[in-house]
């Protein structure tokens, strides 16, 4: 599983900034079903989580500008965005959780574990004892 983790990569660069676009306007949408489903909207939480994913698609760009500007490793940019897509993934899976959609506990249990290892640095630990 670390090995997939650290070999992913995109197609083409510009994936590093349209896919957590994509994801976070998957989680937007899916909290808002969510919260119309379970009666919860509030409009001053999803302006803080809208401003919540223009900080983080501005991070990503910044990323990527300052690989491109520095000569850095397009991967730096890539792990960032790489991360951001997981966390997305993470709460579109709590918010179908919270509007009634079952999830399957491996699914849960699994995701679970990745961001314990992700938060720990757990990873990238192993991977350099791999080598």
């Amino acid at each position: 599983m670390n090995a997939m983790i650290t070999e992913l990569h995109y197609s083409h660069n510009y994936w590093i900034i349209l896919l957590p676009a994509i994801m976070a306007a998957g989680d937007v949408i899916t909290g808002f079903i969510q919260a119309q489903i379970n009666n919860t909207k509030r409009s001053s939480i999803m302006r803080k989580g809208l401003y919540r994913k223009l900080g983080e698609l501005g991070a990503i760009i910044l990323t990527f500008i300052v690989c491109i500007a520095l000569e850095l490793p397009i991967s730096v940019a890539a792990a960032v965005s790489l991360y951001v897509v997981f966390m997305e993934s993470l709460s579109i899976l709590e918010n179908l959780k919270a509007a009634g959609i079952p999830i399957p506990d491996f699914i849960t249990t699994k995701t679970a574990e990745i961001q314990d290892q992700i938060n720990t640095g757990k990873i990238l630990d192993k991977e350099d004892k791999d080598k």
